[in-house]
């Protein structure tokens, strides 16, 4: 687990790692002459319980506190340390107000420089500490009276810290390996190196994540903690990442090491905020200010959501917009601070990290943030479903959940009614209901207004519709199993429409047909079976409405009669084996590969075949045997 320190500047917290840990945690040349952390220090020990824990010793100067939220974000508890002979400070209150906006309520108040001072002092100042830590996170926490130079203390610190994180629970491995990256370095022989503090997931060599906001694949090349190299990381431990792909000048502090999904490359959040009771007045809209996320920094441009303003100690729903990219997903913690004076004003939680511009006061954009932050991938998906289809790829990012999660919360609405599985694509059983409906309408106005003229393609069907041409073709697959419609290639009819012909058009789509059937198992093209009939294009694609001729493909055309024996041989071939090629329709047929070939990818585009590799399997009313 990962213990970080909290403080106010001078207070001892650096002294106080390296008594715990004989590792002095100043890493920089400027740290150690000043006598004052600057940056990020790193140590490590292990606790009487056999526990392995990584300490991020931050600073503790005002100027620094920017560094300080860039490692506090990781940790499992905190070990916050106040000197006795200066009791609480400015700086101690502000690393109380972020560790309590960021959520941690696990940790142990070291009394340092206790042999300073003496026994009356020291029970003044820890009742003034117990006053200060009152209705905060660390209220319950333990106080211990340490001295790092005397060596006083340490044994009941280090139990206590043992203690408060046995009843912490491990860090959970759901597959979404991330790393806020808050550390960034070359290795002579190795190359660029990153550190940081493992969550959701486990970390292997040989992996190859993403560098976010940015996206870039890389390779895990070798993995260390506590300076030994290790072949398999697990979420909790602070780990040094070799990576192969990318250089120091591509990778910054702030940026974040995960697998694809784990997080999302985003500009504007949807987020709840809580003010603290000490900001010096409510928030404007559209005021800028500096928002701490994970290892990042950006400044970050208000939007209320929900009310006119959020007073000090109050919350509400807020959309902040980002001066540049950061990586971050639903459930993130995060801080503000004014620009100028710097200082820290409020936090929350990200409820969307994948937000859209929203109208501020509308109820039900307030709702579905309301549920977006319970995180119920049940609602969650539901809301995703609201209006329209999705594949699970798109249902995962647009809930923010991982793959598994979101397919077993589809699993548990279909099973309950409310959501139907297509192919591809999924939806609400009502909204596939009402799509079908549009779709169905649109055909009607279409033949209403030209009786004669051809049916609508999927593809315009889908730009009238505003939505992907593949998922308006899988409810058209299901509007044509209802016999709804008809669908001819590329184009769909109503069921129900049937085009009135002339006694010359009659005539002539005798002499087609005729002209078709004629070359038997190898067809004239179209184009001359028109020549030789004297029927016209229009004329092919009313009989083919009519159901009368089957266009293959957009030269090649078969009488119904024709068609179904040709479909009937092939369902032959199917019965038996769960496969079949184009070479065995061809040789069923007695025709060319031709046309073996269009009358498959016809089947295909009916939804009655798929390809699989150089085969095909049947679907068709015998799906369960896919």
């Amino acid at each position: 687990m990962t213990l970080g320190t909290a403080g106010h500047v001078d207070h001892g917290k650096s002294t106080l790692v390296e008594a715990l840990t004989s590792i002095f945690p100043d890493r920089l040349a400027e740290e150690r002459e000043r006598g004052l952390t600057i940056d990020l220090g790193f140590a490590w020990f292990t606790l009487p319980s056999g526990r392995e824990v990584s300490i991020v010793d931050v600073p503790g100067h005002e100027r620094f506190v920017s560094n300080m939220l860039a490692g506090v974000g990781g940790i499992d508890a905190v070990l916050l340390v106040i000197a006795a002979d200066e009791g609480v400070m400015p700086q101690t209150r502000e690393h109380l107000d972020i560790i309590d906006l960021l959520e941690i309520d696990s940790g142990v108040i070291a009394l340092t420089k206790s042999d300073l001072v003496e026994d009356e002092w020291a029970a003044l100042v820890e009742e003034d500490v117990r006053d200060a830590l009152a209705g905060s996170r660390l209220a319950a926490s333990p106080i211990v009276h340490v001295s790092a130079q005397a060596r006083t203390g340490l044994d009941e610190l280090v139990r206590a810290v043992d203690q408060v994180l046995d009843r912490r629970r491990p860090r959970p491995d759901s597959g979404g390996a991330r790393i806020p990256i808050d550390r960034v370095f070359t290795m002579p022989g190795f190359g660029t190196v990153i550190t940081g503090t493992l969550s959701g997931g486990s970390l292997r060599v040989g992996d190859q994540p993403r560098l976010y906001p940015g996206e870039r694949s890389v390779r895990v090349r070798g993995l260390q903690s506590h300076q030994t190299t290790i072949d398999t990381a697990h979420p909790g431990r602070r780990v040094a990442v070799n990576l192969g792909g990318t250089n120091p000048s591509q990778t910054s502090r702030g940026d974040v090491l995960a697998r694809r999904g784990a997080v999302f490359a985003t500009r504007r959040v949807d987020a709840r905020l809580r003010m603290l009771p000490s900001a010096p007045r409510p928030l404007k809209p559209g005021e800028d200010v500096a928002l701490h996320i994970g290892a990042a920094a950006r400044v970050a441009r208000l939007r209320l959501l929900e009310r006119d303003s959020i007073p000090p100690g109050e919350a509400g729903w807020v959309q902040w917009r980002l001066d540049a990219p950061v990586a971050a997903r639903r459930g993130d913690r995060y801080v503000i601070r004014r620009l100028s004076p710097a200082t820290t004003i409020g936090g929350g939680r990200v409820a969307r990290a994948l937000a859209r511009h929203a109208p501020r006061g509308d109820a039900s954009v307030l709702d579905a943030l309301a549920r977006a932050a319970a995180g119920d991938p049940v609602m969650l998906v539901r809301d995703a479903l609201a209006d329209g289809l999705a594949t699970l790829a798109q249902l995962a990012r647009r809930t923010e959940l991982d793959s598994p999660t979101a397919a077993q919360a589809v699993a548990d609405l279909t099973a309950a009614g409310e959501v139907r599985e297509l192919r591809r694509y999924v939806g609400r059983v009502r909204v596939i209901e009402r799509l079908i409906s549009v779709l169905v309408g649109a055909l009607r106005a279409h033949h209403e207004s030209d009786p004669g003229a051809m049916g609508l393609r999927t593809s315009d069907l889908a730009r009238s519709m505003d939505a992907p041409a593949d998922a308006i073709g899988e409810l058209l697959v299901v509007a044509a199993a209802r016999g709804a419609v008809r669908l001819e290639g590329p184009r769909a009819v109503l069921a129900s429409h049937t085009v009135e012909l002339s006694e010359a058009e009659q005539a002539a789509a005798r002499r087609l047909v005729a002209q078709l059937d004629k070359g038997g198992s190898a067809p004239p093209s179209l184009t001359e079976a028109l020549t030789v009939s004297g029927a016209t294009r229009r004329l092919a694609a009313a009989l083919a409405q009519d159901g009368r001729l089957v266009l293959l493909a957009p030269d090649i055309a078969l009488s119904r009669e024709t068609y179904d024996a040709w479909l009937g041989a092939v369902r032959r071939l199917f019965d038996a084996g769960p496969t079949v090629t184009v070479r065995e329709v061809r040789d069923a047929l007695g025709t060319s590969r031709k046309y073996s070939l269009a009358l498959l990818e016809y089947l295909d585009s009916r939804a009655l075949t798929r390809r699989v590799g150089d085969a095909r399997r049947w679907l068709g009313e015998d799906s369960e045997r896919d």
